[in-house]
């Protein structure tokens, strides 16, 4: 049985000629992301207090870090399900007085965990959300 390619012949031809001049361009992959756990999450924030950089680390559903002036300490539990739900509680600092910048990172650290509804770890990234605004995070190198 002799069969004619017909007309797909040719466009075939013309496709694999057209893709021979192509050149594949690299998809850029987002990395995967870091771990939220046993992480040094550096607080990303346009005023930057005095002292120590503000962080939060997380483990066996504890938090603690520093404001750039207190330590901060809590609870926290996360969805079992992976959707990035979480709330904290029993957030505290120390009580040392500091400067007016470090002060209001420190309030709003505060405000945001308190009231916080979700994290997402996004490559290197951190953010938590809360009625009372967002957190952005970057890790710290290791």
């Amino acid at each position: 049985m002799n069969r004619s390619h017909g007309p797909r012949l040719p466009a075939l031809l013309c496709a694999v000629s057209l893709l021979a001049g192509c050149q594949l361009v690299p998809v850029k992959r987002e990395p995967p992301p870091l771990p939220f756990t046993g992480t040094k999450w550096n607080l990303v924030t346009e005023r930057r207090p005095v002292g120590e950089a503000p962080y939060l680390e997380f483990g066996d559903g504890a938090v603690t870090g520093s404001s750039g002036c207190n330590r901060i300490m809590g609870r926290y539990q996360q969805d079992a399900v992976g959707a990035g739900a979480i709330v904290f509680s029993s957030i505290a600092t120390t009580k040392r007085l500091c400067d007016d910048v470090s002060m209001v990172v420190e309030d709003r650290i505060l405000s945001v965990l308190r009231t916080s509804t979700n994290v997402r770890v996004t490559g290197d990234a951190l953010r938590i959300d809360g009625s009372a605004g967002a957190l952005d995070f970057k890790a710290a190198p290791r």
